[in-house]
């Protein structure tokens, strides 16, 4: 009986050292992966500089430069930027690939949902910063200068506040997400939703306000107004998903 139970220990080891080993090969692929990329954007770092920078070349302002090391600093922080931000679906599935072999279909589903979901909010997000709200912004910061202050852009400061932006917005659009995994947990219901509507507008836009870089009232009202939009489509599916789970 002794030897058998030391052999059940040793086979559960066994087990866990083999999903260890699993997890530092995936690891490994991950860091692999984010390090090429690297070296790819590091390499085709203007063109990444050019196209971050479009939306906000509307006006006829010189970029400067104040450091020899400034344009270096920023080509390494554009590199590390776009490689997290390509690799990101690499990470996803090394993620998935480990995690779902010990979920259940129905829990896997779910997941996948996620997933798919929060890519497709994150690019929404971005798109609405990078085409709507960075414009805007920098043309109305720059019409506050007096005419008698020559206006330039700052190369590291500028390019900060619009990576700052992009991500800002990005997150702040996985707030529907963060929402129905609550309903779909049971924390909350669409009744709750719907009762605790007005409380939920304040604080979203409190998050909004937090969330942008500026007090300006376009990039605030180009946050919220969606995440109040999205808010609503939540009750609804909310009311969906306890009408499911009722039946």
């Amino acid at each position: 009986m002794a030897t058998m139970g030391f052999l059940g220990d040793d086979d559960k080891r066994m087990t866990f050292t083999e999903h260890l080993g699993e997890l530092r090969i995936r690891l490994i692929r991950v860091i692999v992966g984010i390090c090429a990329v690297f070296l790819l954007c590091f390499a085709f770092s203007e063109p990444l500089f050019y196209a971050l920078s479009y939306p906000l070349r509307s006006k006829d302002v010189q970029w400067v430069t104040n450091k020899p090391l400034e344009s270096m600093t920023v080509a390494l922080r554009l590199a590390g930027t776009f490689a997290v931000i390509i690799c990101t679906p690499h990470i996803l599935y090394e993620i998935c690939a480990f995690v779902f072999p010990g979920l259940k279909p129905k829990e896997r589903r779910v997941a996948s949902v996620l997933i798919v979901g929060c890519s497709c909010l994150a690019i929404v997000g971005a798109g609405v910063a990078y085409f709507l709200v960075s414009p805007q912004l920098i043309g109305l910061m720059m019409d506050w200068t007096p005419e008698f202050v020559r206006q330039q852009l700052q190369m590291s400061e500028t390019i900060a506040f619009e990576i700052f932006l992009l991500l800002a917005f990005a997150v702040a659009f996985q707030f529907p997400m963060a929402v129905l995994v609550l309903v779909y947990l049971g924390v909350v219901s669409q009744k709750m939703l719907r009762d605790y509507r007005r409380y939920a507008f304040v604080l979203l836009a409190i998050g909004a306000a937090a969330l942008t870089p500026t007090t300006d009232p376009i990039s605030f009202l180009a946050m919220w107004g969606p995440l109040v939009v999205m808010y609503e489509a939540c009750v609804w599916i909310a009311y969906a998903i306890d009408r499911k789970k009722a039946a």
